[in-house]
């Protein structure tokens, strides 16, 4: 088993696809020296069903691509866990997290099967010392790792109504390392692996937040400056 691995929600395969990012995608393997990994929700949300759709159908087929090149490897073939753990675990995430907010005492449903698998990889993997990330663009699932209680204000304001929050349920996906894909083609950019200045920085971090990445306007102008 590799030292550590980068865990890909369906959304952000899908930005760095639809943005022409792939090779930058392929030579950050030659730096990073661990593996890129999915499950099998985001196997089907990012080739198996969009393969069936002509809108999508060539991001499906270049995300294809890096997994028939072995680039890309679904979590089994590493071995990494059986189908039946990762499918324990992935239901405890779902009704963990879609229990933990409720408005008017209803609870509100924050996260789909593909981010859950996501993260029961990531605690599983993290529960046996091995080092991982996950790359999640959404930011209700990323909030949810970093800073619930930010969730909660939010959520609040954009209901506007007080809600019910169960954060002691969410202190174990406090464990979980996330990341987005501006922050990963950003260290490609740092490690030399894209070509170009920092206004072609800015606009690929620019396409890649209109592209669905949850990040802000001053976040985009504090990676080009850096």
């Amino acid at each position: 088993m590799p030292q550590k691995y980068l865990i890909f929600d369906s959304g952000t395969l899908i930005n760095v696809a639809q943005n022409c990012l792939i090779n930058a995608f392929r030579s950050l393997e030659t730096v990073f020296q661990g593996e890129f990994i999915i499950t099998p929700a985001v196997k089907y949300e990012t080739i198996e069903h969009p393969k069936n759709i002509k809108r999508y159908q060539w991001s499906a087929i270049r995300i294809e691509a890096l997994l028939e090149e072995g680039l890309v490897r679904m979590a089994e073939d590493e071995e990494i866990v059986t189908n039946r753990e990762l499918a324990e675990k992935t239901s405890w995430v779902l009704d963990t997290v879609n229990n933990s907010f409720f408005a008017d005492g209803k609870a509100i449903h924050l996260i789909e099967k593909g981010e859950a698998e996501c993260m029961a990889l990531s605690l599983i993997l993290t529960a046996r010392g091995v080092q991982n990330a996950t790359l999640i663009e959404e930011r209700t699932a990323r909030m949810i790792c970093e800073s619930p209680e930010n969730l909660r204000k939010l959520m609040e304001e954009k209901l506007e109504t007080k809600l019910e929050v169960k954060l002691e349920m969410l202190e174990e996906f406090q464990k979980i390392k996330v990341l987005r894909s501006t922050e990963l083609m950003y260290y490609a950019s740092k490690k030399g692996l894209l070509d170009g200045d920092k206004t072609k920085l800015e606009a690929m971090l620019y396409a890649l937040k209109f592209g669905g990445c949850s990040i802000s306007e001053k976040e985009v102008q504090f990676l080009k400056k850096n």
